[in-house]
């Protein structure tokens, strides 16, 4: 689907609020994918992999944004964002978060 060159994959059944996000997260450069049935291709228990919070970080960090301007953005403290960070790396199993971002985006967690 995205090799297609599409944007995302919504159902049928999205609400108001939920279609207004993700028009808004496509508008900013991101693909909506589904959380089921996406492809053998990427890895079985990627759903399961991050938290919620911790997909945030991600995104945040993709970005290039700072442990300071993380805890700013999401009302965090500034250890709990460094901890967060930490936290993805070693889920990852990456080096740093330069390669957070890069196991991120092989995996399909992100895309930019």
């Amino acid at each position: 689907m995205l090799k297609a060159g599409a944007s995302g994959a919504l159902p049928r059944s999205i609400d108001a609020s939920d279609l207004l996000l993700a028009v808004e997260t496509v508008k900013r450069g991101f693909a909506i994918l589904p959380r089921s049935g996406i492809g053998s291709d990427l890895s079985p228990s990627r759903d399961d992999l991050l938290t919620a919070r911790e997909l945030e970080v991600l995104q945040l960090l993709a970005e290039g944004a700072s442990n300071k301007l993380i805890a700013h953005r999401l009302g965090i403290s500034f250890h709990t964002a460094k901890f967060h960070v930490a936290s993805i790396a070693a889920k990852l199993d990456a080096t740093g978060r330069t390669d957070a971002v890069a196991q991120a985006l092989r995996l399909g967690l992100i895309l930019l």
